[in-house]
């Protein structure tokens, strides 16, 4: 799993502005960074969770590696993980497939530095 760079000390109500509850699991909103030299999370960019990955933003390889980044640190299988939309652009919004508390509770310990 990636290193986190930092850690981001948030409440439940920051998670709150982060991400919202949808059918059958969570959007979470991503800023994304790509040609950076390691993939890792940088923080917060607004209302957003601040990500950085290793490949170019071209034929789709940073939008694989946003998915397979998040997949890992909070140990879902790649194919829970989906980008809703955002797809050419840095913002972007990510489904998380599963219960919604225990995604909340795994996002929180990830931004935490604990995962």
């Amino acid at each position: 799993m990636p290193r986190n760079a930092v850690t981001i000390e948030i409440s439940e109500e920051k998670l709150a502005e982060l991400c919202c509850e949808g059918k059958g699991g969570l959007y979470l909103n991503v800023h994304a960074q790509p040609g950076a030299r390691r993939p890792q999370l940088r923080g917060l960019h607004g209302d957003a969770v601040k990500i950085a990955i290793g490949e170019a933003a071209q034929d789709g390889k940073a939008n694989k590696a946003i998915v397979r980044l998040i997949a890992r640190a909070l140990d879902l299988p790649a194919a829970s993980v989906q980008i809703t939309s955002g797809m050419t652009s840095r913002r972007k919004r990510v489904f998380l497939s599963g219960e919604s508390a225990l995604l909340k509770q795994n996002i929180l310990k990830w931004l935490n530095g604990g995962g």
